[in-house]
């Protein structure tokens, strides 16, 4: 069957063809776990998404759109394949990704087959984070449980983007009360989503609380090994990358009261050192907020 393989990212398609995959492989990774989301036109939330996504990576805007602009596109290409597979993993940069693309198949439908690969676990691997630290014979494996994807799946994915271009969060809390049953690790990402809003008592999300913890916990230590703590250990649904994480990290060092100290020096940022301030130990501790 003519195969198109969708994922966001590129990092299992050399394994998969390692172990005797063929079709084609597109990478749609606009990570909407971060930055603005707003019920528009593809060509409207390309240029949204660009405009952000520049700020965060230094690249030039023009050359973020271009980027995006690959994937958006093939998503408007799909009739001369026979079969989509979607290949996702559990966490809230691939869900809400999912999320899209499931909205975008049943607003605008194909005569191929759909099929979907959803993992949360792997026998034998302890912490799973993502289906790019598999092996490709486990990628092989993973091949026997995918499955078609329907009418349930389809209209999930449509009311999960349209809570997550809501003007608040009440619709997405809602859907994520219903349980998600026609895929519950939907509703689990979703729901860790919620939690980087500000917390009431102390303005923190949970990445920027968790962050504080770690530097508190093992501080003085470089950003990257920060990120390593938080995805090793703290994180209980791991979905940052190490430059979103960066980004992330902004808002606690700036301001006229920093909660974090990175240090100044000519090192690249992963080797800058990050400490806890006085005003960071206070909100941590809750007594201001």
């Amino acid at each position: 069957m003519a195969t198109l393989h969708i994922r966001c990212g590129s990092d299992i398609e050399h394994s998969l063809r390692t172990v005797g995959f063929g079709g084609d492989f597109l990478e749609f990774s606009d990570p909407f776990c971060i930055g603005p989301l707003r019920a528009f036109s593809p060509t409207e939330l390309m240029t949204l998404r660009a405009r952000f996504l520049a700020e965060v990576s230094g690249m030039a805007e023009g050359d973020v759109l271009a980027r995006l602009r690959k994937g958006y596109a093939a998503l408007d290409d799909l009739e001369r394949y026979e079969r989509l597979v979607l290949w996702f993993e559990h966490d809230s940069y691939d869900q809400l990704i999912l999320a899209y693309l499931l909205y975008r198949l049943r607003a605008r439908p194909t005569k191929a087959r759909v099929e979907l690969v959803a993992v949360e676990s792997v026998p034998g691997v302890e912490r799973f984070i993502g289906l790019g630290q598999l092996a490709p014979d486990l990628l092989a494996w993973l091949w026997q449980w995918r499955r078609p994807v329907e009418a349930p799946l389809l209209e999930l994915g449509t009311r999960a983007w349209q809570a997550l271009t809501a003007d608040g969060p009440e619709p997405l809390r809602a859907l994520v009360a219903s349980g998600t049953p026609a895929l519950p690790m939907m509703g689990r990402a979703l729901a860790r989503h919620l939690q980087e809003r500000p917390a009431e008592e102390s303005g923190l999300g949970l990445t920027e609380r968790l962050t504080l913890e770690i530097v508190r916990d093992h501080g003085p230590l470089s950003v990257g090994k920060t990120f390593s703590y938080l995805m090793r250990e703290y994180e209980p649904l791991p979905y940052l990358g190490d430059l979103m994480f960066w980004w992330l990290l902004q808002p606690l060092a700036t301001g006229p009261e920093p909660l974090l100290d990175i240090s100044e020096t000519h090192r690249e940022w992963p080797h800058r050192l990050l400490a806890l301030t006085e005003r960071g130990r206070a909100v941590l501790s809750a007594d201001i907020c």
